[in-house]
């Protein structure tokens, strides 16, 4: 057999200090799952016996490209190298494992099967976990804290987590913010940056690179390809083709229609909304372990000629966790009802606004009776100051508000006959979680499930509301 030979992003790999943590975020197409086999048996070389590798993929059939991988090449440089179907491992080198072992796994998908998944790798100890197409798993980040405690072993024995990703996927804005956010400069084709992380409290190397370095691509052909993939949006095209981590399109389900560039906009600093037609208001999508999305809807936005039904969103209020890296955009705050009212209040007197003047529409769930002495959660927000009313999001189908969502981002700045949606610079968190939202594998006008949709619901309620015909007058009686 033929050992294969790395390609120069490949070298780069194995160029990294074997104490510190990797993030590789590329384009597609550069080699990283092939590269893999390279790290193990460089480090299994160095490390002999003390090497202990997990390798994790975010299912059991993503494994097996690796294990067919894996096989072919270590038996080729480690003659002896056995892998045991039982507890899919390596041992490298024969019976003994005298270069040590690779173990496969994987983190699933759901939050039950990665329960599972953690309890079968607890109490293990490894010098190396590989998380291999990382961006694909929405909550792979908290699966592998979790799993840090794993690394462990003789002071002596370098340990570290390497992790593979390509942008757009559902956890693009976790990793974006964890690995990219940091680093001082852009992150550039074949110039690795390395950081301190206030994170793991040790320094991390992060690289990138696009395809003209697997010398299989045919890179002038590649990107005809990919320029399809893009739908013609230049942020998509940066983040597949080069691996850029700024302002892209995101996950599967908003790719083809997501562009800041497009939507961003800013109501001039000097104007009043408080006297604003048609009167603005807000949507809410609540939480307590998870996060709450509130956002102060405008329509027809001043500073910018929209055409007819067109909605901005002014602000945004997002109760969420922080942590050393920054905001968790997944977790909760666990303030109470009374709090997150308080907070709105506070929000709301900034604009001029105040909670019983301005309409406040949340999910028709929270108004259901759950034992509260106040009957429900909206019962909370109403003793609290904070009336709310149901959004009716009955009245439409999750899978045509979302198509009412793209549609309107489709539009924005290129349809002049199609209602728009256009949002502030100071809505963090929807563009960094909406972007990245995946489609469900089983249901393709749906969001797959465990994702951080909080905003994208919130600002579905928002369409659906604003795509409603009203009746003149008083009454609160309003015609579909």
């Amino acid at each position: 057999m033929e050992l294969q030979t790395p390609n120069p992003f490949q070298e780069l790999l194995l160029k990294a200090p074997l104490d510190e943590h990797l993030f590789c975020g590329t384009g597609k197409a550069v080699g990283k799952s092939a590269g893999i086999k390279f790290l193990v048996a460089r480090d299994a070389m160095m490390l002999k016996e003390d090497y202990a590798c997990l390798i994790i993929r975010s299912s059991f059939q993503a494994l097996l490209e690796i294990q067919a991988d894996l096989l072919k090449y270590l038996s080729a440089v480690f003659p002896g190298t056995r892998y045991s179907t039982a507890d899919m491992t390596f041992r490298i080198g024969g019976k003994d494992a005298p270069y040590g072992s690779v173990e496969l796994a994987y983190s699933a998908a759901s939050p039950m099967e990665q329960v599972r998944a953690m309890t079968r790798l607890q109490g293990r100890s490894k010098s190396t976990i590989i998380v291999d197409e990382a961006g694909a798993t929405a909550s792979i980040l908290d699966f592998s804290d979790e799993l840090a405690g794993v690394l462990r072993g003789a002071p002596t024995v370098p340990r570290r987590m390497i992790m593979l990703a390509n942008p757009g996927g559902p956890a693009h804005s976790e990793l974006k913010a964890r690995f990219v956010d940091p680093l001082p400069f852009p992150l550039e084709h074949m110039r690795p940056q390395r950081f301190f992380s206030d994170h793991y409290q040790r320094f991390v190397i992060s690289l990138s690179a696009n395809a003209s370095v697997n010398e299989f691509i045919h890179w002038d052909r590649y990107k005809k390809e990919i320029e399809l993939m893009a739908h013609g949006d230049p942020d998509v095209l940066e983040a597949l083709l080069h691996g850029r981590w700024g302002d892209l399109a995101g996950g599967s389900a908003f790719g083809p229609v997501w562009s800041p560039r497009r939507c961003r906009h800013e109501i001039p600093a000097e104007y009043d909304l408080s006297g604003h037609q048609p009167a603005p208001f807000v949507v809410c999508d609540w939480g307590m372990s998870a996060p709450s999305a509130f956002y102060l809807v405008v329509p027809r936005p001043p500073g910018l000629e929209t055409p007819k039904g067109s909605i901005h969103f002014a602000d945004e209020l997002y109760t969420c966790a922080r942590d050393r890296s920054g905001r968790q955009w997944s977790k909760g705050s666990m303030l109470t009802n009374q709090e997150q009212a308080e907070a709105v209040r506070e929000w709301l007197e900034r604009w001029g606004l105040a909670p019983r003047s301005t309409r406040i529409l949340a999910d028709d769930a929270i108004f259901a009776r759950n034992g509260s002495p106040n009957g429900s959660v909206a019962g909370d927000f109403r003793t609290a100051g904070v009336p709310m009313s149901p959004v009716g999001k009955n009245t439409a189908t999750m899978e045509s508000g979302l198509g009412a969502l793209k549609s309107r981002l489709a539009s924005t700045r290129k349809n002049y006959d199609a209602p728009w949606l256009t949002w502030s610079t100071r809505c963090a968190a929807w563009e960094n979680t909406v972007p990245s939202l995946a489609r469900d594998p089983s249901n393709v006008e749906r969001l797959a499930a465990g994702q951080v949709d909080h905003c994208a619901d919130a600002g579905r309620y928002a369409v659906v509301w604003a795509n409603a015909k009203w009746r003149t007058g008083r009454t609160n009686v309003r015609v579909w």
